[in-house]
């Protein structure tokens, strides 16, 4: 049965206050796994070095937390290893390389990884193409340093190639790395409206290796509970198969912003109401 310690923090609407505070928050509350956005102004790779990162994790461990995935801001930065532009794709190839890196120093066994945009106007064979040629380079890195990649299928307003469930099976399966690992989005899925909890179940087994458990209206990622998606069934399929990955808290939504206490403590809440005998 699933467990409250698999539940992991995230610091998305925490960039109005610091890291530390962060840290000190969701320690306070009882976390004990974050999911590290790499993003500013907490963590722009760009911006620290290798030994900056070590200390990051010292700081971390210090407070009885663990990083146990860290996500790279990929969605709005220029980030797309489908691009038709090979020096953009190898750039991009080089910033999942170093981040996962920066995760083995951090000693986090995944990095999340997505397609990037994918131009409408390019041919949808050679996008497919490019994004599998970039992702087993990728793969490389990670077998190297034992990091995971789950990969996220977006909506179809930034990929139409890579928007559903049997899409990451079918890229796990010609990547054929042991290290390429799949990720459900609750709301990401009810906003495609391709796939359900049930599908990415079926189609990616045991390779679903993270979930990003958060409600919508569809869209908005948001405490759950707090939308009109079914989350007590997301749970109750997650429970059925016994998953024993981590259910990461991606809160986007900006009403959290001012005050993101509120919605962890909202979080966990819901979860200890639907996990109770567990």
């Amino acid at each position: 049965m699933i467990q409250l310690s698999q539940v992991a923090a995230a610091n998305y609407h925490y960039k109005r206050y610091s890291l530390d505070y962060f840290l000190d928050s969701v320690a306070g509350l009882g976390f004990r796994n974050i999911e590290l956005w790499a993003s500013g102004p907490h963590f722009h790779l760009d911006y620290f070095t290798m030994e900056d990162v070590k200390q990051l994790n010292k700081k971390i461990k210090e407070r009885g937390l663990k990083v146990i995935c860290l996500t790279p801001e990929q969605y709005v930065y220029p980030v797309s290893i489908s691009h038709p532009d090979p020096e953009y794709r190898k750039q991009s190839v080089e910033f999942f390389r170093r981040h996962i890196e920066a995760a083995s120093l951090l000693e986090c066994d995944k990095v999340l990884v997505t397609t990037g945009i994918a131009y409408l106007d390019a041919d949808e064979a050679e996008a497919w193409k490019w994004c599998r040629e970039s992702l087993s380079e990728i793969c490389k890195t990670a077998e190297k340093e034992g990091v995971f990649l789950p990969i996220e299928a977006f909506t179809s307003y930034t990929t139409q190639v890579f928007n559903s469930a049997a899409h990451i099976a079918k890229m796990i399966q010609e990547v054929g790395s042991p290290n390429l690992k799949g990720l459900a989005d609750t709301d990401v899925m009810a906003t495609t409206g391709k796939d359900t909890i049930h599908d990415f179940i079926r189609e990616l087994g045991d390779d679903l290796d993270h979930v990003h458990f958060v409600d919508g209206n569809p869209g908005g990622h948001l405490v759950p509970g707090e939308g009109r998606l079914n989350m007590a069934e997301a749970l109750k399929a997650l429970n059925d198969i016994d998953y024993k990955g981590y259910l990461g808290l991606e809160l986007l939504d900006r009403r959290y912003i001012l005050d993101p206490d509120k919605a962890m403590k909202d979080s966990l809440a819901w979860f200890e109401k639907h996990l109770e005998g567990n």
